[in-house]
């Protein structure tokens, strides 16, 4: 007897792109980078490329991957 939807077992994961936000608080340039190990919001980022002061991690989401 075969299962029912025979089809799901056989579906295509999509790998979606995790990226990274961060955040001057001075300043507040956003800054937009890949998702790394360890990453959660809060978290303390690089120093802002406009001003020179702390960034903190502001958000962390997932985008579909290009369309080709």
């Amino acid at each position: 007897m075969m299962p029912a939807s025979s089809s799901a077992v056989h579906e295509k994961k999509i790998k979606y792109n995790v990226f990274t936000i961060e955040e001057c608080p001075a300043c507040s340039q956003k800054t937009k980078r890949a998702f790394q190990a360890g990453d959660y919001v809060t978290k303390e980022g690089a120093k802002c490329a406009k001003c020179g002061n702390q960034t903190r991690i502001s958000l962390i989401y997932a985008e579909p991957p290009p369309k080709t």
